[in-house]
């Protein structure tokens, strides 16, 4: 639970400085209307309570019921504003007054039955946090059912770095040690080639078996990365490094629509966008960064020549898995991608297809339960939303949930003695 009061105290100090600036703005801004401002301010400093409430009992609370009473307490605040208005008899109105009466029971309702959920959902693993935090219960012993024979490397795809503050894995890292892993980060840039990537993955796993005294590390590989991991087992000496690589929605053949693309406007779009790219990330840590061949690298083509000539390690265990989205709706920043590919590559989690992320022993397809399915974001808790998901034999047991589905993977490599 220290990760979970860590970061409530972070988002804690960050919001009290945030959330004071926009709150006096805002009352500055409507100067003799500044009242009208309490609203927004009392939805805002909700969530700065419901992280100091975290940061006390140490169990992280559901977004859906932060956002629930910040809605709530929204509405509170905008009808005893109302009444107090409406309270002088130069502008008191009935119909408002009565339509006031009307709204405040059906908050009141609503209050009630949210804090009933809440108070179901949380008393108890709240009071039992609390008393093993004074000692009025023992501690529980530390988890050691992902405490695998090889560290794990976790390696992230194109777009980003491994950053602590914004962690490209979600909360899935920290929840993994809470259960014994040894997690480390592949360090490559953002933009490289697979090339280029490959080597910074070479020299960080190289560091790693000597930091650890280890022979081998397991890696978890998103997206790109897994493409990356592959080449340096093949071309960078790693074949008798590496236990067993697990890819999650890696393009290992390639995107046709990436092909249409580079048909369509040609390669000279990619170079000017690539120029103002590269600086970018440049700017944001890459060494090396190489928009234009990185997409190209992207192409179902290249893939194609890439598989023929980058070759397996019998000794390493090669896994996969896809993810799909069900509909646009299951990712709000990844509907147009996902229907754009969809045209030519079929089902997909809005950046790779299902039939591109199979290689080696392919387990299967991570879906999510319901109406919604699994995003490329999805798949690495990039939201921390911990999404739920679509239980199948093909999955890891007890996959109920993302971060789940992590453990559940860990869990195996430690039994296959990994």
């Amino acid at each position: 639970m220290k990760s979970v009061r860590k970061k409530a105290l972070i988002a804690i100090i960050i919001e009290f400085f945030v959330f004071s600036f926009v709150g006096v703005s805002l009352v500055l801004m409507l100067f003799h209307a500044g009242i009208l401002a309490f609203p927004v301010i009392a939805f805002m400093w909700t969530f700065w309570g419901f992280n100091v409430l975290t940061f006390f009992i140490g169990i992280e609370i559901k977004l859906r019921y932060k956002i629930s009473f910040a809605v709530l307490n929204l509405l509170l605040v905008s009808l005893l504003i109302s009444f107090l208005i409406n309270s002088s008899e130069s502008t008191r109105n009935n119909t408002v007054h009565i339509v006031s009466i009307a709204i405040s029971i059906v908050v009141a309702l609503l209050y009630l039955i949210v804090s009933i959920l809440f108070v179901k959902n949380y008393w108890k693993p709240a009071k039992d946090e609390i008393l093993r935090l004074f000692g009025k219960i023992p501690a529980e012993a530390p988890l050691d059912d992902c405490k695998t024979k090889y560290p794990l490397l976790l390696v992230h795809g194109t777009g980003f770095r491994d950053r602590k503050l914004f962690n490209y894995w979600g909360l899935i890292p920290e929840i993994l040690e809470e259960h014994g892993a040894t997690i480390f980060y592949g360090k490559h840039d953002a933009w490289a080639n697979i090339e280029d990537s490959a080597n910074q993955i070479s020299t960080t796993l190289r560091s790693i078996l000597e930091k650890t005294g280890s022979e081998k590390v397991n890696v978890v590989a998103h997206s790109k990365g897994g493409i990356d991991v592959r080449y340096a087992i093949a071309r960078l000496g790693l074949s008798d490094k590496v236990a067993s690589l697990t890819m999650i929605s890696s393009p290992n053949h390639g995107l046709k629509t990436m092909d249409s693309l580079y048909s369509v406007f040609g390669k000279g779009i990619f170079k000017f966008c690539a120029f103002f790219v590269n600086i970018w990330f440049r700017i944001l840590g890459d060494k090396k960064p190489d928009f234009y061949k990185t997409t190209q690298q992207f192409c179902a083509t290249f893939m194609e020549k890439f598989n023929d000539e980058i070759v397996d390690t019998p000794s390493i265990m090669y896994q996969s898995f896809a993810g799909k989205m069900k509909n646009p709706f299951s990712d709000i920043f990844m509907w147009l991608l996902n229907l754009i590919i969809g045209f030519s590559d079929g089902d997909n989690d809005g950046v790779v297809s299902v039939e591109s992320a199979k290689w080696g022993k392919f387990r299967g397809t991570i879906e999510g339960r319901g109406f919604f399915g699994i995003s490329h974001t999805h798949e690495v808790d990039g939201y921390r939303t911990n999404p739920r998901l679509k239980e199948s034999e093909s999955l890891p047991t007890g996959s109920k949930t993302i971060r789940d589905f992590y453990i559940s993977l860990v869990r195996e490599l430690k039994d296959t003695g990994f």
